[in-house]
């Protein structure tokens, strides 16, 4: 995949892959997969999602996720179907 990155933001990139001692590839791999964490949470703190889609857009295990969102502080709001959902998940990903 081929990436295109604005003068500006390339200047951020380089300082960010200096900073952490990775290189250009690790780092947006790296931002990717936070940004992806990130959409996650704010996806489910508006209720768009579920517990288990939730945690299969930011590739985590139910338990992750839920550890996830403990760590933001994000109220954790089951029922019954998310339950569900999040058994079906688990029973696939096992």
């Amino acid at each position: 995949m081929t990436i295109s990155v604005r003068y500006e933001h390339a200047n951020d990139l380089k300082f960010m892959t200096e900073f952490m001692g990775l290189n250009r590839s690790e780092m947006l791999r790296e931002l990717i997969d936070e940004g992806r964490k990130m959409k996650s949470i704010e996806l489910y703190k508006q209720g768009k999602v579920s517990l288990g889609l939730g945690a299969k857009i930011a590739r985590l295990s139910i338990s992750e996720y839920i550890d996830l969102l403990k760590e933001y502080k994000v109220h954790i709001n089951i029922d019954v179907d998310d339950a569900k959902k999040a058994l079906e998940y688990a029973r696939m990903n096992l």
